[in-house]
This record gives structure tokens, sequence and C-alpha cells, in this order.
């Protein structure tokens, strides 16, 4: 597998990433894109050519709305499909390799009786209106599954997959977050019966959620174990502890902690 950090930006802390030893950054997209945020995309841009280190993922909301109406119309999906393409393009120049997809408004349930139609809508938008505009760019998208205080839908593995399923493209997969999965209780011996859809992972200690280390009492090898299991090798971001007033210290423990396991 390979190490990477959901980082801070600063020039500081990107040259201790790469002098740390991890393999690439990851980092919410939208915060790059704009006139207001040209200076910052520009200094990111230097700072990762000075250190060597690349932002091979990026992150994103799940794009649209859910429709009440009970479908996507063309002119929404027209509408996520510009968006979806702008960011990546606007982006480009980092060279994304995997979009991970998160928390949105088209991933609201508000009743149980809607799932199938949300999975649906959302099935389509990832279809109709993501995959074409990424495939541009040969990046796949991942979609997270959160906790159920952070969306009311896609709150397990199985439930990205069956939705990677039913947007049956070549470039929607999906991702795991220990944080998120340990929380829900998922039982990780069933991502083996995911292999060819897990693409991406995050790592964080599942409670409290800060950044692994050696001595934190949480035993992180079965889930390792069980990515594997799914014949998983890829990335994996390690994602807490950004409000930690020792960063730099933090994610070095954790690297160290990590970096046996991989």
């Amino acid at each position: 597998m390979i190490l990477g950090l959901c980082s801070r930006l600063d020039e500081a802390t990107l040259k201790a990433v790469k002098d740390i030893g991890y393999r690439y950054i990851e980092t919410w997209l939208p915060g790059l894109c704009g006139d207001e945020n040209n200076e910052k995309f520009v200094t990111l841009l230097r700072v990762l050519e000075k250190n060597k280190l690349r932002c091979e993922v990026g992150q994103m909301a799940f794009p649209g709305v859910y429709d009440p109406e009970g479908r996507q119309t063309e002119e929404a999906l027209e509408k996520i499909r510009i968006k979806t393409y702008e960011l990546i393009k606007a982006t480009s120049d980092l060279n994304i390799e995997k979009l991970v997809i998160g928390a949105g408004g088209a991933r609201v349930l508000s009743s149980p009786d809607q799932f199938s139609n949300v999975m649906e809508q959302m099935a389509d938008i990832l279809k109709n209106a993501v995959s074409p505009a990424l495939d541009r760019f040969g990046v796949i998208a991942v979609i997270e599954g959160l906790v159920k205080n952070e969306s009311t839908i896609l709150n397990t593995t199985d439930q990205s997959v069956q939705l990677a399923k039913m947007a049956n493209a070549p470039n929607i997969k999906v991702m795991v977050d220990l944080y998120h999965a340990a929380n829900e209780d998922e039982d990780f011996n069933d991502f083996a019966k995911h292999s060819g859809y897990i693409m991406h992972s995050h790592i964080g200690k599942p409670v409290p959620r800060v950044m692994p280390s050696s001595n934190d009492g949480y035993d992180y090898a079965p889930f390792f174990a069980a990515l594997r299991s799914a014949g998983f090798n890829g990335r994996m971001s390690v994602e807490a502890g950004l409000s930690d007033p020792d960063y730099i210290t933090s994610i070095k423990n954790a690297y160290i902690a990590l970096e046996a396991l991989i």
C-alpha cells in the first residue's frame, strides 16, 4: 500500500510530509478553484514541485441535489457534468488520479421509503454526469461512506458498492475509511466480497478521531488485513488531526505507526 496524507497545505508542513516519508497528499479541490484562490493554487504547485511531492487524490462533495419529483432532469445532469469537468480542469496541473466524493445534497434521505429512489438518482448522477466528466481526464471517482451524523445514506461499504454497481461505470468505485467503518460497526471481514470496487482508503483512530500512533491502544492490523483480502494494495490517506497544535509531530508518529503495516 502507499501511505499519503490529507494534509495542511502550508510550505513548512508539505516539506515535513515529504521528509517524513509520505508519498502523496490529498486535499479539498473546491478550495483551490476560482480567482480568489489562484495565488493559493499557484503557491501549492510551486511547493509541491520544490519538494518533489504530488497531490494525487482530490475531494469534492457529492454533486447535485435530490429531486423529490423522483428523477434527475437532463438540465440538472448537464449542470453537474459542467461543474465536475470545470473542477478537474481547473486543478488539472495537480494530475489528480482519484477523486473522493463525500457528503452532498444528493445523498439526503428524509425517510426510509426514499432509499431506492435516492440511490437511483445518485446512480444517475454518477453514471451520466460525473463519469463522463472525469473520463476526459482519466480520473476515477471513489464514493465515501460516512457515519450517520454526517450523511443520511451511504453509511456503509456495502451501500457504497451497491451504488457503484448501479452506476455501472468503469471510473466509479468506492473507498473505505476506518473512522466511518468502525463507527458504523462494519465487519471488516466483509471487505473481501468487494474485490474490484475498493480503490482508495482513509485511516485515523476511530475514537477519538485523532492521528494514529504506536501507543494509542487501537489495533490497526485487522483493517489492513481486510483491505488486502479485497485485493486492495493502493493509496491510504491518513485523515485526522488537522487542528492538532503539534501537527508535525502527530503526522510523524502516524507514519511510524502505519508504515510497518503497509
